[in-house]
């Protein structure tokens, strides 16, 4: 497993990221873009899943497991990949991975 660490060049990667629909995931956007962490070799295809956040979640601000990245007004799943795949072939890879967080 990889992890990335939330760090302010990424928040920043993610905000200025060009969001797109995602009907063909649970999302409301999606985003695609190539960064380099530091302390990594090289840089990774990040796939990003942008999700509003209702009311009630962001009087409460709790963060669920699975969720990497959080905003005060948006949740976000971030995956890191070498696939060249468009980011639509992703949205079995999300729904399976929502499914193993119950």
């Amino acid at each position: 497993m990889i992890s990335a660490r939330k760090t302010s060049r990424l928040v920043e990667q993610l905000c200025q990221a060009e969001w797109q629909p995602s009907p063909k995931t649970d999302a409301g956007w999606e985003c695609e873009f190539r960064y380099q962490p530091d302390g990594w070799k090289k840089e990774y295809r990040f796939v990003a899943l942008r999700y509003e956040k209702t009311r009630e979640e962001r009087e409460k601000e709790e963060t669920e497991q699975y969720q990497l990245f959080e905003t005060s007004q948006y949740k976000y799943r971030v995956f890191v990949t070498d696939f060249s795949e468009p980011s639509t072939s992703w949205s079995g890879f999300t729904t399976s991975a929502a499914a193993r967080k119950t």
